[in-house]
This record gives structure tokens, C-alpha cells and sequence, in this order.
């Protein structure tokens, strides 16, 4: 599925290309800081990075971008695409 900047998130997912998204899960979580999203293999790069450089302190925090994309949320900036994981009832909304 593609996202896009602006475009709400219509069901739960994992971001397979695309990078320096942001979206605002506030709807979801109440977390009011925007959330950065990269590919898999981004996200876990930086983190090692980041444990290695002595910050391992930081998890936790916005620190580490994720890859998961929940329905609900918002894109603010960026585009990719989007392997869809959950819809309706079994997505984080739908759980809601």
C-alpha cells in the first residue's frame, strides 16, 4: 500500500520502502512528538549504531526510528510503501 504526507493510515503495517517518514500517533498512543519511520533495516542499523556509540541508555526514546505504521496515525511528511499486517478488528485501531 502506498502512503503519502497527509494521508491517514487506514491499517496496520510494516514500511518496506520509503524513509524519513514522521507521523503523529497521538490518535493511537497520546505521544504528541512526531514518530520516525524507516525501513527495517534502517531503523536497525541506527539503533546498533547508536548502542555501539555508548547510547544504549536511549532505548526507549525517539532516538530509534520504527518501521511499524498503525492505523489511526497520520503521515506528516514523506512517502513509501507499506506491507499491510492487521486490518479491522485485528489492527491497533480496531482494537481500540
Amino acid at each position: 500500500m502506498l502512503v503519502a504526507n497527509g494521508m491517514e493510515i487506514p491499517a496496520d503495517g510494516l514500511l518496506i520502502s520509503g524513509a524519513d517518514m514522521l507521523t503523529d500517533e497521538s490518535a493511537m498512543t497520546g505521544e504528541t512528538l512526531p514518530i520516525k519511520k524507516d525501513i527495517l533495516i534502517k531503523c536497525l542499523h541506527n539503533r546498533n549504531t547508536i548502542i555501539a556509540e555508548g547510547g544504549k541508555e536511549h532505548a526507549g526514546t525517539h532516538e530509534f526510528s520504527s518501521p511499524i505504521l498503525m492505523s489511526g496515525s497520520r503521515v506528516l511528511s514523506g512517502e513509501g510503501k507499506m506491507m499491510v499486517i492487521a486490518v479491522g478488528k485485528l489492527s491497533a485501531l480496531g482494537k481500540i
